[in-house]
């Protein structure tokens, strides 16, 4: 009797099938794990980004670079070289109506996130899970507004931008 070497062919079926139930199974959770893990990414670079706009804003405000009160746009790209934008784009508004207690609005997105004009003064540095901060991408919500901070009508009609100096301008059409 000659011994046989190898599988049978029902032997690698039954293997590719249990693996293929094991994929189906665990392929949804790794791609909620990696969802969650860009959006605290995301969530670590608002945090970074107001934190780097706070700081400069203060360096502008004793330096002179800045006159009192106003609104003040910081560029995360142009206006703050030490912070690596990567693939991250928007501006951190400073509201300095109140000059000693200044409002700070991002407007922040990447290829898969996006905060959409949320006042990190009021309700702080969002989570991760907070749907209302933390949004899918969307280009139609991207302010079409380049290096300036607008008021938005109700139909989405860019009004009242101003520039980082705080100069009152004409919104792109």
């Amino acid at each position: 009797m000659k011994k046989k070497n190898g599988f049978t062919l029902v032997e690698l079926l039954a293997v590719i099938v249990v693996l293929a139930i094991i994929m189906i199974i665990a392929i949804p959770s790794v791609l909620d794990v990696m969802n969650t893990a860009r959006k605290k990414g995301f969530v670590m670079y608002i945090d970074k980004a107001v934190t780097a706009v706070q700081g400069q804003y203060v360096y502008d405000a004793n330096s002179g670079a800045i006159k009192g009160a106003g609104h003040y746009v910081y560029d995360i790209t142009r206006d703050l070289g030490t912070l690596s934008s990567g693939d991250y784009h928007g501006y951190v508004t400073v509201d300095a109506s109140d000059v000693d207690h200044p409002e700070y609005w991002i407007e922040l997105w990447d290829s898969n996130y996006m905060t959409h004009a949320w006042n990190v003064s009021k309700f702080g540095i969002p989570e991760a899970d907070n749907a209302t901060a933390v949004q899918p991408y969307n280009s139609e919500n991207v302010a079409t507004t380049d290096y300036a901070a607008c008021q938005a009508t109700s139909s989405n009609q860019a009004v009242s931008c101003y520039t980082r100096e705080g100069y009152l301008i004409t919104p792109k059409a």
